[in-house]
C-alpha cells in the first residue's frame, strides 16, 4: 500500500499538529512492513525527515508554493496522481481531487466551540473547508471519544466512520535528574524559585489569563516564594497576556519564557512544582501528559478530552472558575504528600499511552478506507 501524509506542519515547532504528525510519521516509519510512505513537506531537507527510520520505505516531496491556499488543492492533489496514492493522509483540510482514499485527522472543534481564540477568516475556513473534508473522507481520525462524539453530533459523520486514537508523548519527555541541567535551564530562564508552569500556545482558548488572575491570589498566601512561568509561541490575541503581566502586581514573579525548544522541554517540565493546563477546549490535550511523562503534577481544565486523557492522576478544575483553580494551586504547593502521589499518579498514567499503539491503529485506519475506494 503506497501511503500519502501531508507532513508540512511537522515542520512547524511550538503546535499540537506539529508535535502529532511528527510522532505518528516516526512510529509508522519504525514499523517496518512492506508498506510505503509518501511524505509532502515544505522543505525535504528539514532535520525531522533525517531522523526518519532509515530501513522505512519513506519518499520525501517538497511542495510548492508554501502558501497552503494553493500548495493543498493544486500541488499535493496533482503529487496524489504523480505518486499513484492509495491513501491520502491529511489534518483538518485536503484537496478537493486527488487520487486514493482520504484520511482526514481533525483534533477538535475549537473554531466553533471558541471562536474568539481564531482569526475571522481562519475561523470562517476551517467552518466551510472542514466539514466538507470530514463528510468526504473514507475515515476520519480525531484524538479522544469526546472528539469522536462531538464530530459525529456536529457533522452527522457515522461513529463507525471516525476512529478514535490516543496520542502519546515523545520517548524524550521522562524525569530528569541530572541537577547541572535542571539548573543550567532556570539560569537561562531566570528562574531563581520553585514555579507554576503552563505549556502551549499564547492563544485565549489555553486560557492564561485565569491561570495570572489565579498565581496573583495564591502568590501571597504561599510560606515559600513562587514563580509562574508561561513558556509556548505567540499566537493570536497574545498581547492581551503581554498587557495583563505588564499591569500584574507580581509581574516580577511572572516569566514570559516564549519557545522554549524541544531540547529544554523535558527539563523544564521535570523541573516544575506544578504543571497547570486550564484550557478552555482541547481534542486531546499533549501538554498535560508530557508533564506527567516527566513526573509533574498536573491540575487541567475538565472541559473537552482532558478527563478522558489524564484520568484520576491529576487534579481536575472548571473552567471559568477562578475560585477551582486558586484552591487546586495551593493544595499542590502546599500539601507534600499530594503532590508526590500526583507525581507518582503521573508517571503511571503516562506510560499506558503510546506512539507505536497510534501508529498501529492508523495503519489499520488507512487499510480499512483504501478497502472502501
Amino acid at each position: 500500500m503506497r501511503i500519502g501524509i501531508d507532513t508540512h506542519a511537522a515542520e512547524r515547532d511550538g503546535t499540537g499538529n506539529g508535535s502529532y504528525i511528527r510522532g505518528l510519521v516516526s512510529a509508522l516509519a519504525a514499523l517496518g512492513g512492506d508498506d510505503e510512505y509518501v511524505l509532502y513537506g515544505i522543505d525535504p531537507q528539514h532535520r525531522f525527515y533525517a531522523n526518519l527510520e532509515p530501513r522505512a520505505k519513506v519518499i520525501v516531496r517538497g511542495l510548492r508554493p508554501r502558501a497552503a491556499a494553493l500548495r493543498i488543492p493544486l500541488a499535493l492533489a496533482l503529487a496524489s496522481y504523480r505518486d499513484r496514492l492509495d491513501v491520502l493522509h491529511v489534518q483538518y483540510v485536503g484537496p478537493p481531487r486527488h487520487r486514493g482514499a482520504r484520511v482526514v485527522t481533525v483534533h477538535d472543534l475549537a473554531f466553533l466551540h471558541v471562536p474568539e481564540s481564531f482569526p475571522a477568516v481562519q475561523r470562517w475556513r476551517l467552518r466551510w473547508l472542514v466539514p466538507a473534508n470530514a463528510r468526504r473522507a473514507a475515515a476520519v481520525v480525531t484524538g479522544s471519544e469526546y472528539s469522536k462524539r462531538d464530530i459525529h453530533a456536529t457533522y452527522g459523520i457515522p461513529l463507525e466512520h471516525i476512529a478514535a486514537i490516543h496520542y502519546a508523548p515523545d520517548s524524550r519527555f521522562r524525569p530528569v535528574r541530572d541537577d547541572a541541567v535542571l539548573a543550567a535551564l532556570r539560569r537561562r530562564l531566570g528562574i531563581r524559585d520553585r514555579y507554576v508552569l503552563s505549556v502551549g500556545r499564547l492563544n485565549p482558548r489555553k486560557n492564561l489569563l485565569e491561570l495570572l488572575r489565579a498565581f496573583e491570589e495564591v502568590r501571597p498566601q504561599l510560606r515559600e516564594p513562587a514563580q509562574l512561568v508561561i513558556a509556548g509561541p505567540r499566537d493570536f490575541r497574545a498581547d492581551r497576556l503581554d498587557a495583563a503581566i505588564a499591569a500584574s502586581a507580581w509581574r516580577a514573579d511572572v516569566i514570559h519564557a516564549g519557545y522554549v525548544s524541544d531540547d529544554d522541554l523535558p527539563a523544564l517540565y521535570a523541573g516544575a512544582a506544578v504543571f497547570v493546563f486550564p484550557s478552555l477546549l482541547e481534542g486531546f490535550g499533549l501538554p498535560p501528559l508530557e508533564a506527567m511523562a516527566c513526573g509533574t503534577p498536573v491540575v487541567y481544565s475538565s472541559a473537552g478530552s482532558l478527563t478522558e486523557v489524564v484520568g484520576d492522576a491529576a487534579l481536575p478544575v472548571r473552567p471559568g472558575h477562578l475560585e477551582d483553580l486558586s484552591t487546586a494551586l495551593l493544595r499542590v504547593l502546599g500539601e507534600p504528600r499530594l503532590h508526590a502521589t500526583l507525581g507518582q499518579k503521573a508517571l503511571e498514567r503516562a506510560a499506558q499511552f503510546s506512539w507505536q499503539t497510534a501508529a498501529q491503529q492508523t495503519l489499520d485506519v488507512y487499510r480499512r478506507a483504501a478497502s472502501t475506494r
